[in-house]
């Protein structure tokens, strides 16, 4: 679960992130930073409860920048990695540019991307590159694939959100027409369907799998049938939930989760289904 979901201090996303069953959380950089909690501190509280820290997010305006700013990037980008050395994190998410100047040059953006992966090489981490749905040129799961592919770096894996895929008008076919094991992450979240601005829809409407009406498992399944074993990771971003206790919450979004994890089951008709993230 993405401690961004959750309302409350650090301290207590951890703690009902824990309590709630989930092995694993993806750690907002925000809330580390207000939480006054050393990395190391944040790392021995998750250790305490059986939690490891899977993702580290988000890194913006890493692609798609001219070569005098990528050098500001690359410095931003090795102070994010030492943060994560502290942490014991592995793996760092970035983003699609957003911003209005970026450069729609999937060449250039490739190079970047392969640049951040050798730089994640060296401290023995990866880039999880994820299009977020209003991105200016990478806005799409086929988008992120085909940057990706021209990267062609091993250090450099795709992030799946099925709420960008969904927002993006993409389905689980774009998943089906991916080489075995593309997937390095999967975020999964559930939103009623409206006719509003991307961004707003985004960070105020998700909800947990089940709750809205997405069609959540299909692109779950054809993650998994592609060879996908990792998290099944939950990044919810609601002012309802925030507002809500955090163990409340937390418990809410494992119990989606066992329900996912056992359509999963189901459909799949056997008993070969990802970790989910919880217990």
């Amino acid at each position: 679960m993405a401690t961004v979901s959750i309302g409350g201090s650090l301290p207590e996303k951890i703690d009902a992130i824990g309590a709630a069953g989930f092995d694993s959380l993806e750690l907002l950089d925000d809330d580390l930073r207000k939480s006054g909690m050393t990395p190391e501190e944040c790392a021995r509280r998750c250790a305490d409860l059986g939690l490891t820290i899977d993702l580290y997010q988000p890194f913006r305006r890493a692609e798609g920048v001219s070569g005098d700013e990528f050098r500001e990037v690359l410095a931003r980008f090795r102070g994010e990695l030492e943060v994560m050395r502290r942490l014991g994190a592995d793996s760092i998410l970035v983003v699609s540019n957003t911003d209005a100047d970026a450069d729609g040059s999937r060449d250039l953006s490739a190079s970047q991307l392969a640049a951040l992966g050798d730089t994640a090489a060296e401290h023995g981490m990866t880039v999880m590159f994820e299009a977020l749905a209003w991105g200016t040129h990478i806005s799409r799961v086929a988008d992120a694939w085909e940057t990706i592919r021209y990267a062609d770096h091993p250090n450099v894996a795709l992030v799946v959100d099925t709420f960008h895929l969904n927002a993006a008008g993409e389905d689980a076919s774009v998943l089906a027409g991916l080489p075995r094991d593309s997937v390095g992450f999967l975020q999964v979240a559930d939103a009623p369907w409206l006719s509003m601005d991307v961004i707003l829809w985004s960070r105020g409407y998700r909800c947990f799998p089940g709750e809205g009406e997405f069609d959540v498992l299909t692109p779950v399944a054809s993650a998994v049938a592609s060879g996908y074993r990792g998290p099944l990771s939950l990044e919810i971003f609601n002012p309802g939930y925030r507002e809500r206790p955090a163990s409340e919450v937390a418990k809410l979004g494992a119990d989606s989760l066992r329900q996912l994890v056992g359509e999963l089951a189901k459909r799949a008709a056997g008993p070969l289904v990802p970790g989910s993230g919880h217990r």
